[in-house]
Protein backbone atom coordinates (compact mmCIF):
# COMPACT_ATOMS: atom_id res chain seq x y z
CA UNK A 1 0.00 0.00 0.00
CA UNK A 2 1.29 2.96 -0.63
CA UNK A 3 1.06 6.11 1.33
CA UNK A 4 0.25 9.49 -0.34
CA UNK A 5 0.49 12.80 1.84
CA UNK A 6 -2.51 15.20 0.98
CA UNK A 7 -1.05 18.26 -0.32
CA UNK A 8 -1.06 21.61 1.45
CA UNK A 9 -4.00 23.33 0.69
CA UNK A 10 -3.62 26.08 3.33
CA UNK A 11 -0.34 28.12 4.14
CA UNK A 12 1.17 27.72 7.96
CA UNK A 13 2.57 30.95 9.56
CA UNK A 14 2.47 34.59 8.61
CA UNK A 15 3.49 36.01 4.89
CA UNK A 16 5.53 38.89 3.68
CA UNK A 17 2.24 40.21 2.43
CA UNK A 18 0.72 40.55 5.83
CA UNK A 19 3.66 41.20 7.70
CA UNK A 20 3.55 44.36 5.53
CA UNK A 21 0.19 45.36 5.88
CA UNK A 22 0.39 45.18 9.49
CA UNK A 23 3.56 47.62 9.67
CA UNK A 24 1.70 49.74 7.61
CA UNK A 25 -1.30 50.13 9.73
CA UNK A 26 0.74 50.73 12.68
CA UNK A 27 2.67 53.20 10.86
CA UNK A 28 -0.37 55.08 9.72
CA UNK A 29 -1.76 54.99 13.75
CA UNK A 30 1.52 56.48 14.63
CA UNK A 31 1.30 58.97 12.54
CA UNK A 32 -2.35 59.64 13.06
CA UNK A 33 -1.37 59.72 16.52
CA UNK A 34 1.32 61.96 16.70
CA UNK A 35 -0.98 64.74 14.03
CA UNK A 36 -3.64 64.36 17.47
CA UNK A 37 -0.90 65.50 19.89
CA UNK A 38 0.02 68.32 18.35
CA UNK A 39 -3.90 69.51 17.83
CA UNK A 40 -4.07 69.01 21.38
CA UNK A 41 -0.91 70.94 22.24
CA UNK A 42 -2.15 73.51 19.88
CA UNK A 43 -5.22 73.68 21.73
CA UNK A 44 -3.93 74.10 25.25
CA UNK A 45 -1.75 76.93 24.25
CA UNK A 46 -4.62 78.96 22.72
CA UNK A 47 -6.78 78.38 25.80
CA UNK A 48 -3.91 79.60 28.39
CA UNK A 49 -3.58 82.58 25.62
CA UNK A 50 -7.27 82.92 25.85
CA UNK A 51 -7.23 82.70 30.25
CA UNK A 52 -4.11 85.35 30.42
CA UNK A 53 -5.79 88.04 28.02
CA UNK A 54 -9.22 87.89 30.14
CA UNK A 55 -7.68 88.37 33.09
CA UNK A 56 -5.82 91.34 31.36
CA UNK A 57 -9.41 92.72 30.07
CA UNK A 58 -10.55 92.42 33.87
CA UNK A 59 -7.31 93.97 35.48
CA UNK A 60 -7.61 97.07 33.11
CA UNK A 61 -11.81 96.99 33.49
CA UNK A 62 -10.91 97.39 37.20
CA UNK A 63 -8.40 99.41 37.15
CA UNK A 64 -10.59 101.84 34.91
CA UNK A 65 -13.28 101.46 37.25
CA UNK A 66 -11.25 102.27 40.47
CA UNK A 67 -11.70 105.72 40.63
CA UNK A 68 -11.91 107.39 44.17
CA UNK A 69 -13.74 111.21 43.04
CA UNK A 70 -15.95 112.25 40.33
CA UNK A 71 -14.74 115.32 39.39
CA UNK A 72 -10.62 115.82 38.92
CA UNK A 73 -8.69 116.48 42.01
CA UNK A 74 -5.23 116.76 42.30
CA UNK A 75 -3.68 113.54 43.83
CA UNK A 76 -6.99 111.37 42.60
CA UNK A 77 -8.44 109.13 40.24
CA UNK A 78 -11.44 110.76 38.93
CA UNK A 79 -14.58 108.84 37.17
CA UNK A 80 -14.29 112.30 35.03
CA UNK A 81 -10.70 111.36 34.01
CA UNK A 82 -11.64 107.44 32.48
CA UNK A 83 -10.98 108.08 28.72
CA UNK A 84 -9.93 105.71 25.93
CA UNK A 85 -6.60 104.27 25.90
CA UNK A 86 -3.62 101.30 24.49
CA UNK A 87 -1.24 99.42 25.65
CA UNK A 88 1.03 96.58 25.00
CA UNK A 89 1.55 93.79 27.52
CA UNK A 90 3.77 91.13 27.07
CA UNK A 91 2.91 87.66 28.75
CA UNK A 92 4.01 84.28 29.06
CA UNK A 93 2.87 82.83 25.62
CA UNK A 94 2.13 86.35 23.93
CA UNK A 95 2.30 89.67 23.48
CA UNK A 96 -1.12 91.30 23.84
CA UNK A 97 -2.45 94.52 23.10
CA UNK A 98 -5.19 96.11 25.02
CA UNK A 99 -7.50 98.62 23.61
CA UNK A 100 -10.22 100.25 25.12
CA UNK A 101 -12.87 102.23 24.23
CA UNK A 102 -15.21 104.89 26.66
CA UNK A 103 -18.66 105.90 25.29
CA UNK A 104 -20.41 108.99 27.73
CA UNK A 105 -23.54 108.85 28.65
CA UNK A 106 -26.18 111.84 30.29
CA UNK A 107 -29.45 111.12 31.65
CA UNK A 108 -28.42 108.42 33.19
CA UNK A 109 -24.56 110.07 33.74
CA UNK A 110 -22.48 106.63 32.93
CA UNK A 111 -19.66 105.41 31.01
CA UNK A 112 -19.75 102.12 28.78
CA UNK A 113 -16.48 100.52 28.53
CA UNK A 114 -15.56 98.55 25.56
CA UNK A 115 -12.23 96.49 26.36
CA UNK A 116 -10.41 94.14 23.46
CA UNK A 117 -7.72 92.39 23.90
CA UNK A 118 -5.51 90.83 20.69
CA UNK A 119 -2.66 88.59 20.20
CA UNK A 120 -0.84 86.56 17.17
CA UNK A 121 -1.12 83.08 17.78
CA UNK A 122 1.75 80.59 17.15
CA UNK A 123 0.50 80.33 13.52
CA UNK A 124 -0.26 83.74 12.40
CA UNK A 125 -3.69 84.13 13.43
CA UNK A 126 -4.79 86.75 15.11
CA UNK A 127 -6.70 86.26 18.18
CA UNK A 128 -8.89 88.28 20.82
CA UNK A 129 -11.12 88.61 23.61
CA UNK A 130 -13.38 91.19 24.64
CA UNK A 131 -15.48 92.27 27.31
CA UNK A 132 -17.99 95.09 27.34
CA UNK A 133 -18.85 97.06 30.87
CA UNK A 134 -20.97 99.91 31.93
CA UNK A 135 -20.09 102.38 34.91
CA UNK A 136 -22.06 104.78 36.54
CA UNK A 137 -21.03 108.65 37.75
CA UNK A 138 -21.66 107.53 41.67
CA UNK A 139 -19.25 109.29 44.44
CA UNK A 140 -17.69 106.76 45.66
CA UNK A 141 -18.38 107.77 49.36
CA UNK A 142 -21.97 106.64 48.78
CA UNK A 143 -20.69 103.28 48.03
CA UNK A 144 -21.23 101.49 51.03
CA UNK A 145 -24.58 103.19 52.32
CA UNK A 146 -27.05 101.07 52.64
CA UNK A 147 -30.68 101.89 51.52
CA UNK A 148 -33.90 100.53 53.45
Amino acid sequence: MTCKSAPMSHQLGAGLAEAIIAVCIIAISVVALARFQAGVAYSDTLAQQQSEATILAESELESLRDFQVISNQAGYTSYQSIASGTSTVTGTNATYTLTWTITSYVNPSYKNMDITVSWTDKYGIAQSTRLVTNVGSIDPVYSGIIIY
